[in-house]
């Protein structure tokens, strides 16, 4: 009996997978602290007296202060993300290829598979479903990072961020528009990171292609060479 041969494929460069795992904990840090700034006692009903506030460091202005560190990080990470794309073609997997019908009957393909319809699915370094789920995720980043230093910049009138996004704030309807758009988007982000986390690891258990380790080492294994390897190759 003739033994089954697993390609190994490099595929996520070293820029990438740092910048993975600082955006998955820049995001950790936003979705909590951002909880705090809007409801204080999300984390229970008893509060520390203003007085005695700073020795538990649960001050708003402290909160806020890592929250808006965390945008820093986030920002820079995403213009990082952008910028290393131009180098590895490993990184440029989050560009769906909307401009071809193979694509669209892949998505399709995919849908069909997780749903438990269709058993068998084509064999890719990253399926067309995937790279259209992601390519919505850096729309959500950056819709977080403008309306979130739109936010920043209401503080300071004159200041850089409300020169740069101070629009934004009256083409959503205000202010409290504004926040409310920002929550909204945070939960749908919390919910991305959810699915992501069961789809990699239901990967890993079922098709075995090194779905977790691929952000460590960067490889991935494949039975049968995938229909887009060209695009890493």
């Amino acid at each position: 009996m003739r033994e089954e041969t697993v390609k190994r494929i490099y595929i996520f460069s070293p820029s990438l997978r740092i910048w993975h795992w600082i955006n998955f904990l820049a995001i950790i840090v936003l979705f909590l602290t951002g909880l705090y700034i809007g409801n204080p006692f999300f984390i229970g009903s008893t509060g520390h007296e203003a007085t005695y506030a700073y020795a538990h460091n649960l001050t708003m202005d402290f909160i806020r202060l890592i929250h808006f560190s965390a945008g820093y990080v986030l920002l820079f990470s995403f213009l990082f993300r952008l910028f290393i794309a131009f180098f590895h073609k490993g990184d440029r997997l989050f560009i769906p290829k909307v401009w071809k019908g193979q694509f669209w009957k892949g998505v399709v393909e995919m849908v069909l598979h997780y749903l438990f319809i269709k058993p068998w699915h084509r064999t890719y370094v990253r399926n067309p479903l995937a790279r259209l789920a992601y390519f919505f995720l850096y729309i959500a980043i950056a819709f977080m990072i403008i309306t979130g230093f739109a936010m920043y910049g209401l503080s300071d009138p004159d200041g850089f961020w409300a020169k740069v996004f101070g629009w934004v704030v009256p083409m959503l309807g205000g202010e409290f528009m504004v926040h409310m758009w920002h929550h909204w988007v945070a939960w749908l982000i919390v919910f991305f990171v959810i699915v992501h986390v069961y789809m990699v690891v239901r990967f890993d258990v079922i098709e075995k292609e090194g779905e977790v380790s691929s952000m460590f080492n960067g490889m991935k294994n494949f039975k049968e060479t995938p229909v887009d390897v060209e695009d890493v190759a």
